[in-house]
């Protein structure tokens, strides 16, 4: 069974869209990190569950609820995809077809068209991956993209609940991965930044940089 996990906050008018590129009969889990106006039953189809928080818990919070919600339901592959629209939806379903042979697939926009993303962002994306790269010995494009496919004996192998409920939790995804010997892929994955789109502050991208870097070298 295939199922998407789509983690949302306050992008109502994006979610709709991408709940309406979904083809029908896909299992979707929508996980609502506490929107100011909730979003439940957006789109009011069967095979969406959906999953609220009260309160803002935290990037990496509305993906491990999204995770378990998706496994217990008896996902075998899960894909991740943003609900505000930036990942292109079709893009980020295909990489669960990269799952034959692999544990987890990432869709890097730096296979697709790198200079959509904003130029500080961009280099510092690039600087953390060269880091990683550096570290394990692998040669990817990109180890920080918001597009994954995950099969589920990955997620369960995880110890997600250990990990920041924070934008830190796809990095230490990654690191755990690496340090495990997982087969990572990648493929190209366009994406979009409009006016729909959520970026961490400059402030907040420092602080995460920092984080990166710890779960890179640390122990």
């Amino acid at each position: 069974m295939l199922a998407v996990v789509l983690p949302t906050l306050d992008t109502p008018e994006a979610l709709g869209r991408v709940l309406d590129e979904l083809p029908g009969g896909l299992a979707a889990f929508v996980v609502d990190d506490g929107s100011h106006v909730p979003v439940e039953g957006l789109r009011s189809r069967p095979e969406i569950t959906w999953l609220r928080h009260p309160v803002n818990r935290g990037y990496g919070a509305a993906q491990k609820s999204g995770f378990a919600a998706a496994l217990a339901a008896g996902a075998t592959r899960v894909v991740l995809l943003h609900g505000d629209g930036q990942y292109e939806t079709a893009g980020t379903l295909a990489l669960a077809e990269a799952l034959d042979g692999a544990d987890a697939a990432l869709g890097s926009r730096f296979l697709s068209d790198p200079h959509v993303i904003p130029a500080w962002r961009r280099w510092g994306n690039r600087g953390l991956t060269a880091l990683a790269n550096a570290r394990f010995g692998t040669h990817f494009s990109e180890l920080h993209t918001g597009a994954r496919a995950y099969t589920a004996e990955t997620l369960r192998a995880l110890p997600l609940h250990a990990l920041s409920d924070d934008f830190l939790f796809d990095q230490e995804v990654i690191v755990h991965m690496l340090r495990s010997g997982r087969r990572l892929v990648e493929r190209p994955v366009a994406t979009h930044y409009g006016s729909g789109s959520r970026s961490i502050s400059f402030g907040r991208s420092v602080r995460y940089g920092l984080g990166c870097v710890h779960a890179i070298f640390g122990g």
